[in-house]
């Protein structure tokens, strides 16, 4: 409990800086850089509870579903096209990627796949896991250096190069007007998403429950939904990030060290993609550049989403284009891996 506690409060410290300067997601950064350099230099058996986690999940979810309106799933209608076409498009820049790196690397073409392939990261470490044939250490360094990659990058290209700004924040209580329901729905609303969604063993179920029930009720019962309170929202990403810290294996990353060059030019060429896609998008649908790109990036639901609310960007649009992608993965790729990589596979 001692490390807990002294990397929840460094991590907030850490956040306020943050936070101070402006950075997008300040507090999930906190968390991230507070957990990897307590785990790599100071306690390297350091965890961090599933439980508060999934908690700040939760809250996440709620904060991300909110937005969702009926005039969302009117846009989503009039943009079917796009947005299975970006996910097509970011699968496939994916699947190129890995086809190199398994020839020029020791790692075989099932493990590069399941390694490269955006916003799967927990669904492809279980599948590691429980696949004999799969190299668990090059899909976990893969996946992790893809998603941090995206997550430390993303916010600052999307500052520098595309012209965003951080939106204010309040660091207490929510700037401007914050009329509707009382956020405290989020307590029954949002945690029986996360049990439903859970007893359907829906990937991420933490914050895909959430997000969809928090969206349901506020779209069937015609109310605006209340922000969290910031220092909750806050609290919730730093102990998202704190999690996605502590998942950070010096070991793992020693032995797969050959992949690095392969994961880190792969995860670039991925987001040089979702530019260009998010160009396409900008054209054919008239989405503003921050949000298109956020909408494809490859990084996950929660952390794309939570990028641009900080940036006042359509939280709900990015929403739809990243859960579509995810749904789409985890729904279709275990069935072609069993396809094309029968039981005889050794690579």
């Amino acid at each position: 409990m001692k490390k807990r506690l002294t990397g929840l409060l460094i991590a907030f410290a850490i956040g306020l800086l943050l936070f101070y300067f402006r950075i997008p997601i300040p507090f999930m950064l906190s968390g991230i850089i507070t957990a990897s350099v307590l785990k790599f230099f100071v306690w390297t058996d350091m965890r961090w509870p599933v439980l508060w986690r999934n908690l700040g999940l939760v809250v996440a979810g709620y904060g991300i579903g909110r937005d969702f309106t009926q005039d969302t799933l009117l846009r989503m209608s009039e943009q079917l096209a796009g947005v299975f076409g970006a996910s097509f498009v970011a699968i496939g820049i994916s699947l190129a990627v890995a086809w190199v790196t398994y020839k020029h690397t020791f790692a075989n073409l099932l493990s590069c796949i399941m390694g490269m392939l955006p916003g799967g990261l927990n669904q492809m470490m279980l599948m590691a896991d429980e696949d004999p044939r799969v190299d668990a250490n090059v899909v976990v360094m893969q996946q992790t250096i893809r998603l941090f990659g995206v997550i430390i990058t993303v916010p600052f290209l999307v500052i520098h190069l595309l012209g965003a700004t951080v939106a204010p924040q309040g660091l207490l209580t929510p700037l401007g007007n914050n009329d509707g329901l009382t956020w405290l729905v989020l307590i029954p609303v949002a945690g029986a998403g996360f049990i439903i969604a859970k007893k359907l063993k829906v990937p991420t179920a933490a914050l895909i429950g959430p997000i969809v029930a928090t969206a349901l009720f506020s779209i069937a019962c015609h109310v605006n939904l209340q922000k969290v309170p910031p220092l909750l929202m806050n609290l919730a990403q730093v102990n998202i990030g704190l999690y996605m810290g502590c998942m950070l294996d010096k070991e793992r990353l020693f032995r797969t060290r050959v992949l690095l060059p392969y994961a880190v030019i792969g995860t670039l060429l991925i987001i040089g993609g979702s530019i260009a896609v998010a160009e396409i998008l900008v054209r054919y649908y008239g989405i503003p550049i921050v949000t298109a790109f956020l909408a494809m990036a490859p990084g996950g639901v929660a952390e794309m989403c939570l990028a641009g609310m900080s940036m006042g960007a359509d939280v709900s649009l990015i929403l739809t284009y990243q859960i579509v992608r995810l749904l789409m993965m985890n729904l279709t790729v275990p069935f072609f891996i069993h396809k094309f990589f029968d039981e005889s596979y050794t690579g």
